[in-house]
């Protein structure tokens, strides 16, 4: 029998796993795993979670939303419920919604079958029939101010038809023919057409507001006091085309007859669709039996999702070759025969490790089934027929083929120790230099490698101490010419796209260092916890001291003991120093807590909408505690000042009711000056 400590242990596991694959899918848009991955490990917490209630976290993933909220971009409060959706694999499982939906409602109810589009989640914002705002879904009470690109998105109407105050939520998304078009001029291609939308939605560019993205959006519901005659969804549909807005054509009248037939329907139709959709949504139509019905803090429970078991087709392994990360995990590769599968041709699946090798007992010449697993993974399901070649199931080398150095078992993986392996030291480079680390953008991995193979760059911290210019030419018969694909415009966006890594915050140094355990979300929660800097990382390695990390909200003991050993590396704290020499921030700014006066001491302050010249509105109020005030999360009757930007939330009708003191973001400059010169009205 497990003991408490072991379960406690694994619960901690799984929350962490759950976080970073999140993290990955909705921030990063680089998905790790399958859908269905992650939700076998999602189901088994909440199955723990339910056995020991008393070991469940507040912070658990399962008690919430998953958030794709990008800290680098102004926030702002939604006003609707934003919530996921609970899932179905089977019709079985959707028959069993449908009648308990029945046993709760009344056998009247009806049900719409609608595509589930794969996308972005965005809700928009209508006042007096203009758009307002634009938020992503965020953690389902914030979200992403995205407004400047929705209003570029040609299918989202600027004015309704009526002038009435709404908000709506639909999906964005990128049709696969435009996504074709685009991948192919990225030096680093997306894997999908929804990864690639939600970076062209969240890349706002206030220079230009005119252009049209290449993406469209389908809408699917809405809130608003004239929806209040309205009884059932079909007519909530009609009334947003009404509005203008485009709606998805592909909606279905669904009972319990007819279900699989549906299903099956939409799943054959789905490839012939020049739009990605990973499943299909089953709504309650009657909007009063949704009442009944309610919701979690995590789905309504008058929908469903019936997600798509992902295709298979016969291919053979040609070979498996073994790849060396930056972390030095050993991955094996299946390179297989060219299989199209949803749109993209198939020549190379991950095997994970050995285990996963051994269980399909596999070996190079079988024929295999191929699936791409969450439509995304390309994944060797199972074997169909041995080879005849006498080959054996495949096993991994012993030692690394890269570097030599012999291979470590953590787990059931195995790993290169050597930090001096060239195939680590690439990775890292090329980690360090990405879009969700130090974001140089037009330093992709054609350009390391060309770095590393001309002997100019060993680490990271080279990149800052070369003489670009020279570095990109080689000399031919006493002439200095440039390196073929090389010419001065391009030299010249590598060199300044190394430089302007100098102004990223420290959370994104530390996050981009290699550390494993620390992604942004981590190092934000360590310096919001005062370790703010590498030399107090370096200070708590030295000391041992585990204590002071795993007490930070999802940080569990294995993450504390690899941060700890990983500030005792002579290796690490080499290239600490060098990012330090090369002006890079390796401690946030002190003049972020630095005290000016006891201006506004007594205050309590809150902010609500988007803040003009703040990313993130939070930040617009380190400015008031300079000042001696206190900065609150939500509206009381003790907050004495509101900050109100553009698009501001519940918040502002909330100071309004307490006689809360509002202080316009145009108005803040000069509010804080008369502060300081002690002027008071």
């Amino acid at each position: 029998m497990d003991t408490l400590k072991n379960v406690d242990s694994r619960m901690r596991f799984l929350e962490a796993e759950l976080v970073r694959l999140s993290d990955a899918y909705y921030k990063q848009n680089r998905p790790l795993v399958s859908d269905a991955e992650y939700d076998k490990l999602y189901d088994e917490l909440l199955q723990l979670e339910t056995k020991y209630p008393e070991l469940k976290s507040i912070t658990s993933p399962t008690s919430g939303i998953s958030s794709d909220l990008d800290t680098f971009l102004t926030e702002g409060e939604h006003s609707v419920p934003v919530l996921s959706l609970d899932k179905a694999y089977s019709a079985e499982e959707v028959k069993a919604f449908i009648t308990r939906c029945r046993k709760e409602c009344g056998d009247g109810v009806s049900f719409t079958l609608e595509e589930k589009i794969d996308g972005l989640s965005l809700v928009l914002y209508y006042e007096n029939g203009h758009l307002a705002r634009g938020l992503t879904r965020g953690n389902g009470h914030i979200g992403n101010d995205v407004t400047i690109s929705a209003r570029r998105i040609k299918s989202i109407p600027q004015k309704l038809t009526k002038n009435i105050n709404i908000a709506v939520r639909g999906e964005v998304y990128m049709r696969n023919s435009e996504f074709e078009r685009i991948n192919k001029t990225l030096s680093e291609p997306y894997s999908n057409a929804r990864n690639l939308a939600s970076g062209v939605l969240r890349r706002i560019d206030k220079k230009d507001t005119a252009s049209p993205l290449p993406v469209d959006i389908f809408i699917y519901e809405g809130w608003a006091d004239e929806m209040s005659e309205i009884k059932e969804h079909p007519e909530m549909l009609d009334l947003l085309k009404n509005l203008g807005f485009r709606t998805n054509p592909n909606v279905y009248n669904c009972t319990e007859d007819n279900i699989e037939e549906l299903i099956a329907e939409c799943t054959k139709k789905r490839t012939t669709l020049d739009y990605d959709i990973d499943g299909l949504v089953l709504k309650l139509n009657n909007l009063k039996s949704r009442e009944v019905m309610g919701h979690t803090g995590h789905h309504p429970r008058w929908a469903i999702a019936y997600k798509f078991e992902s295709p298979t087709l016969k291919s053979k392994v040609l070979s498996i070759d073994v790849s060396v990360g930056r972390t030095g995990r050993i991955t094996p590769v299946a390179t297989l025969e060219p299989v199209t599968l949803l749109g993209a041709t198939i020549t190379k699946a991950t095997l994970h490790n050995s285990d996963y090798i051994n269980t399909l007992e596999l070996a190079v010449g079988d024929e295999v089934s191929v699936s791409r697993r969450g439509d995304v993974i390309p994944a060797v399901e199972e074997v169909l027929e041995k080879n005849t070649l006498g080959n054996k199931t495949y096993k991994l080398p012993d030692i690394c083929p890269v570097c030599g150095a012999p291979l470590k078992e953590k787990g059931a993986n195995l790993f290169c120790v050597n930090p001096e392996c060239p195939s680590r030291l690439e990775g890292e480079i090329i980690y360090f230099i990405s879009k969700d680390c130090m974001d140089a953008d037009g330093v992709g991995p054609a350009v390391i490698a060309d770095l590393i193979s001309w002997g100019w760059v060993k680490d990271y911290t080279d990149l800052y101490f070369i003489d670009y210019p020279k570095v990109f030419n080689t000399e031919k018969n006493g002439v200095m010419v440039p390196h073929r694909g090389y010419g001065e415009k391009k030299i010249n966006i590598i060199k300044n796209a190394i430089q302007k890594t100098k102004e990223k915050p420290f959370s994104r140094v530390l996050a981009s260092v290699g550390i494993e355990g620390i992604a942004l979300s981590t190092a934000e929660k360590l310096i919001g916890a005062g370790i703010d800097s590498f030399d107090k990382l370096i200070e708590i390695a030295k000391n041992n001291d585990i204590e002071a990390l795993v007490k930070i909200d999802e940080i569990g003991e294995i993450t504390a003991r690899n941060i700890i050993e990983a500030f005792k590396s002579p290796t690490l704290l080499y290239k600490i120093n060098r990012l330090k020499e090369a002006g890079l921030h390796t401690a946030t700014l002190d003049s972020d807590n630095e005290m000016i006066s006891n201006a506004l001491a007594g205050q309590s302050w809150c902010v609500t909408g988007s803040i003009m010249g703040y990313k993130n509105p939070d930040l617009a109020l380190e400015e008031v505690k300079k000042r001696g005030a206190r900065v609150v999360s939500g509206v009381s009757k003790k907050t004495t000042h509101l900050l109100v930007g553009s698009a501001p939330g519940s918040k502002l009708q909330k100071a309004t009711g307490f006689g809360t003191t509002l202080v316009k973001d145009t108005e803040y400059a000069e509010f804080l000056r008369k502060a300081d010169e002690g002027i008071t009205e």
